[in-house]
């Protein structure tokens, strides 16, 4: 599957995936080791991945392939300044703009 790392900690070696199904986010577990030729993750790489499924809680198994191609902008960032008009009949304007992407760890 193919994804883009929203979140990253590479002291404990552990981040979040987007992928591009749009399901749950895979968790990348300290277990998981970049390619051999990259020398580290980062927010916003792409990444082509093999994940388990369990529960609706998805874990990266292994990482294929990995591209920057977001440039170390912050995905969040992105995601926090889509411009949203309408959703559902609902009604939003500058002043509701939000983060909508919230990562705890």
């Amino acid at each position: 599957m193919l994804g883009i790392i929203l979140w990253y900690n590479a002291e404990k070696s552990v981040g979040l995936v987007w992928c591009e199904d749009q399901g749950p986010l895979a968790f990348i577990g300290p277990e998981v080791v970049a390619p051999q030729g990259v020398d580290s993750l980062q927010r916003g790489s792409q990444i082509w991945f093999g994940f388990n499924e369990a529960n609706g809680f998805r874990t990266v198994s292994r990482i294929e392939a990995v591209s920057v191609v977001m440039g170390g902008i912050d995905p969040a960032q992105v995601l926090c300044n889509f411009e949203r008009t309408e959703t559902d009949g609902l009604e939003f304007d500058s002043t509701d703009m939000r983060s909508v992407l919230r990562v705890v760890a």
